[in-house]
């Protein structure tokens, strides 16, 4: 892989966890995007220059740099080698701000009195501070940052700690600086604003069924990190997943699922979430939740099909158990069987008998692994009167007939 491939695919995977990155030719003219201009908006009398300067002279190539502001904001940077920043056209690489751990309201209550902020600019503070995104761990981060850059120079790079250097002065430093604007800078408006639009994305990616954007737009939802309501970290978690629920059900009534397979996959989950002890576990279970409600759109979305053919789908798919057939759900849409048949194939692809017959074997698949009933009564629930039938139409679609498929199951356990 070339490097400039490389450094791409390093960027993006850290912008997709909601880093801010930099990759800067021109030092002095790019260096206030590195706090977001969070200080260039709530300070007025803040010049990004001097910390330009300072960087450019203080820090040697192919050196990683840790920092930690005045604002208790941690930064990394490093320099690249004359030929690696004539390659990938970057001489100086910054990521950040981020957090190793969030700010409990005493420490941030501590921070606003050290700095004299005005209370009316507290929220605007806080809003900032909440999208920060966390990395929990130091030696984590080091290892991800360390294996790009190795791959990037040749050689596994250097760790220092730019705060411990005597000739690194702290330009960053706010302290002494007028932080009286001159107007409220709706920092916390903008925030909050930007927080819902990534909501929003992150719904349509899920009712269009995509599950990659999902997962992406959902960690960066995640850096908005949201106040909590109730001192248990797990219950507070709990109530938030509740919630990321119920918007993963609007999303899957957007992309036209009917609610009654909403109703019980959001059921099913709600349990799962009751059920979880810990932060670690509700963690892992947010990726399982997004999946299954984008295997839900795929499955039993009906935005492409008429009235007429999304009436029979979702009576196939609740009714399956019953006699079904193409003169049955003609006659229950007042339509011609040939008019049915043809309409059915032309916006499904498949025949009304393939699909009645798919949509038994997929609950019989479910029955099959979930219990011991016999194979006669399985094929019953599901809608064959014929155990033969059943038991052929079974190994046409998935190769092995019933009993097969149950012994495997049971080999594998």
């Amino acid at each position: 892989m070339i490097k400039t491939d490389l450094f791409s695919i390093m960027l993006d995977a850290y912008r997709n966890y909601g880093i801010n990155v930099l990759s800067l030719w021109d030092i002095e003219d790019e260096m206030d995007k590195i706090d977001l201009g969070f200080r260039r908006k709530m300070a007025s009398n803040f010049d990004y220059r001097p910390l330009a300067g300072q960087l450019e002279q203080t820090l040697a190539p192919g050196i990683v740099y840790m920092y930690e502001d005045d604002l208790h904001l941690h930064y990394s940077f490093f320099r690249m080698t004359e030929e690696l920043s004539k390659e990938l056209h970057c001489r100086l690489l910054t990521l950040g701000p981020f957090l190793f751990q969030p700010f409990s309201p005493e420490a941030f209550d501590a921070l606003m009195e050290e700095k004299s902020i005005d209370p009316i600019y507290h929220q605007d503070y806080l809003e900032f501070f909440n999208r920060i995104p966390l990395t929990y761990s130091m030696d984590s981060w080091n290892h991800m940052l360390g294996f790009y850059l190795e791959r990037l120079q040749g050689e596994a790079p250097e760790f220092r700690n730019l705060n411990c250097m005597e000739e690194y002065q702290a330009s960053f430093n706010t302290a002494g600086l007028d932080y009286s604007v001159p107007s409220q800078p709706n920092i916390a408006l903008k925030t909050i604003a930007s927080r819902y639009a990534l909501e929003n994305k992150f719904m349509n990616a899920v009712a269009a069924g995509n599950a990659a954007e999902g997962y992406r737009a959902y960690r960066q939802f995640q850096q908005y990190r949201i106040l909590p309501r109730v001192a248990d970290p797990v219950r507070n978690q709990k109530n938030l997943m509740f919630t990321f629920n119920t918007l993963l059900r609007k999303a899957a009534e957007m992309g036209h699922v009917h609610p009654m397979h909403i109703d019980a996959l959001s059921r099913q989950i709600a349990i799962q979430i009751e059920s979880c002890l810990s932060l670690k576990q509700l963690d892992s279970l947010s990726s399982t939740i997004i999946r299954k409600y984008c295997m839900l759109v795929n499955n039993y979305s009906r935005r492409t099909y008429s009235a007429l053919i999304q009436e029979c789908l979702d009576y196939i798919d609740f009714h399956y158990g019953t006699e079904l057939s193409l003169a049955f759900l003609a006659q229950m849409c007042s339509v011609s069987e040939s008019y049915l048949s043809s309409l059915f194939k032309k916006e499904t692809g498949t025949t009304i008998t393939d699909y009645i017959n798919s949509t038994r074997i997929r609950q019989a698949l479910i029955l099959l692994n979930t219990s011991s009933l016999p194979i006669g009564e399985v094929a019953s629930r599901c809608g064959f009167l014929d155990s033969n039938y059943f038991s052929r139409i079974f190994k046409k679609q998935l190769g092995l007939s019933p009993r097969e498929y149950r012994d495997s199951i049971r080999k594998k356990a």
